[in-house]
């Protein structure tokens, strides 16, 4: 049973505050009648929604009037956006040269349609996940800090039974600043025509929602793994060889194939046992450590032969799902192919790597309508927007990186 506790708690307060006046008035005493209805529904799974249609329905009921069904939220939604946009730019044309001919079904049988829509879809990199990495969700873009500590150097040691005992400080403290960088997607213009002949069941409005969250997790992602920094947050990679975080040199994966590939354009398998070995024991067995590699590298290593010519398997599929030496496989589109000097794989605990993302009431779908050439021409405009950050978990250089990485030589 699910219980609305924000709804209950809002009753509640109003309830006693009624009960500790000194005197009611009429008003007060059925206020109190309906709170006590209300809050019993509420504690026995009601939503307010239904609370709500209960006491309209009785107060109709008590004056005589017939009233229709509340609205469901999907018709207040389909009715709002159905008076305020129309997708002009997607022109509709002339509907009856889509049609074509009845002659085959009869005059008074409409033509359908499949109500789903399939759109060209891309990969968005797994740092936007909260499965993945550290995600932070704050409801300001006020600056964010991180608190970290190492303390590595400090260990346990034997004391005898009078011996002293010394005080000693955490061995590197400091922290992480995390800010907020604007993302919006660009402007989508909508028309009232084409609004209204879109069946209920594919909405201009959820279509909207469906490709801006993918172009906000998409343009976010690609800068939590690559930005630059400049104006835009500084992702993963950069941020790794910017503290010359331990990496690997491809050697190349001649040592399996017995052929003459170079570290230069192939990656074989004692380059990630290398990488394996630049990580501690720690960081390989956090739940979020994973190999980081865009889906051509995947497909690459995957098909390493030995010298026999038969696959090398180094990659192995556990549920669909790829693993090297026993650590999953994360796929990233927007890191390099493998090639001269590139960094086509990553290691390490992800949760070392934090994510903020911006939720509060300027987020999400912004509608312009002054915009040039939009409301004299009966059109609206639509945008959507979020605040998001990214920031490296790792300041104490004299411990071990959570992360390592393999880089195509030269």
């Amino acid at each position: 049973m699910s219980i609305d506790y924000g709804a209950l708690n809002s009753h509640l307060a109003e309830y006693n505050a009624l009960s500790n006046k000194p005197q009611h008035t009429k008003y007060d005493e059925r206020r109190m009648a309906y709170l006590q209805t209300a809050i019993s529904a509420l504690k026995a799974g009601a939503s307010i929604d239904d609370v709500l249609e209960s006491a309209r329905r009785y107060d109709a009921k008590q004056y005589g009037l017939t009233i229709d069904p509340s609205p469901t939220a999907r018709a207040v939604e389909a009715r709002g956006w159905q008076s305020l946009v129309e997708k002009r730019d997607m022109v509709e044309g002339n509907l009856l040269s889509h049609i074509g001919t009845y002659s085959g079904l009869g005059y008074f049988v409409p033509t359908e349609f499949f109500p789903q829509v399939f759109s060209a879809m891309a990969a968005h990199d797994v740092l936007f996940d909260e499965d993945a990495c550290t995600v932070i969700k704050t409801k300001n873009g006020r600056v964010t800090t991180v608190p970290l500590i190492g303390d590595i150097e400090n260990v346990a040691t034997v004391v005898g039974e009078a011996g002293t005992q010394t005080s000693t400080d955490i061995s590197a403290t400091g922290q992480a600043i995390l800010t907020a960088y604007s993302y919006k997607t660009p402007r989508f213009v909508a028309s009232l025509e084409s609004f209204q002949d879109v069946d209920e069941s594919l909405s201009v409005v959820k279509l909207f929602k469906k490709f801006t969250a993918d172009r906000l997790a998409r343009g976010i992602a690609k800068d939590l793994v690559t930005g630059s920094g400049s104006s835009r947050p500084l992702g993963l990679i950069p941020s790794l060889t910017a503290l010359s975080i331990s990496s690997v040199t491809a050697s190349g994966s001649a040592g399996n194939t017995g052929g003459a590939e170079t570290g230069a354009t192939t990656l074989g398998s004692a380059d990630f046992a290398a990488a394996l070995e630049n990580l501690d024991e720690a960081y390989v067995q956090s739940p979020k450590c994973a190999w980081l590699m865009n889906r051509k590298t995947l497909v690459t290593v995957s098909s390493i032969i030995n010298k026999f010519g038969n696959n090398l398997n180094l990659v192995q599929w556990v549920d669909g799902e790829p693993f090297i030496f026993g650590v999953p496989v994360r796929i990233c589109p927007s890191m390099d192919n493998i090639g001269v000097s590139n960094v086509p794989v990553v290691l390490g605990d992800l949760s070392y790597w934090c994510t903020r993302l911006v939720i509060d009431e300027k987020s999400g779908i912004q509608v312009y309508t002054e915009a040039d050439s939009l409301i004299e021409y009966g059109k609206i405009g639509m945008s959507c927007f979020m605040r998001a950050d990214g920031e490296l978990l790792y300041k104490d250089t004299s411990s071990p990186a959570p992360f390592t990485y393999i880089r195509n030589h030269s």
